[in-house]
């Protein structure tokens, strides 16, 4: 399970200083980009300018807890729980000293970004997925 942490900060707030739920999930996007280069080997730019390849976001479901506050520190946690053909699953749980703030269950499959067609794994980062997902 991979690991990061993000403070949350006045623009990530509404104006009573609690997190605002679209940037929850920016924040989580973060987290799962932090999670790329430690899994894959690549990191999106990588991914996108050398290799012409995307990762976007087609399902998406999230769940909140508990209110987070401007200065929290969030704790993300990603956890890969499926490999497809050209897909993965993702678990991301949020915590602020060790109580739960949200949960976000996403799934991102792999493209070529020239076309936007879905594309299979290349061997070395299906490989990794795999490593990652035992």
């Amino acid at each position: 399970m991979f690991r990061v942490s993000h403070p949350l900060r006045f623009a990530h707030c509404d104006p009573a200083g609690i997190a605002f739920y679209p940037r929850c999930l920016e924040l989580c996007d973060a987290a799962v980009e932090d999670w790329t280069p430690a899994v894959l080997g690549d990191d999106r730019r990588a991914m996108h300018m050398g290799r012409g390849l995307g990762l976007p976001t087609v399902s998406l479901a999230a769940t909140f807890a508990t209110p987070s506050k401007l200065g929290d520190l969030l704790d993300f946690a990603v956890k890969l729980t499926r490999v497809g053909r050209s897909s993965i699953d993702l678990e991301v749980d949020v915590t602020c000293e060790d109580t739960p703030r949200f949960s976000v269950r996403l799934t991102q499959v792999l493209i070529e970004l020239a076309g936007g067609t879905s594309q299979p794994w290349p061997a070395e980062y299906r490989q990794r997925l795999e490593m990652e997902c035992q």
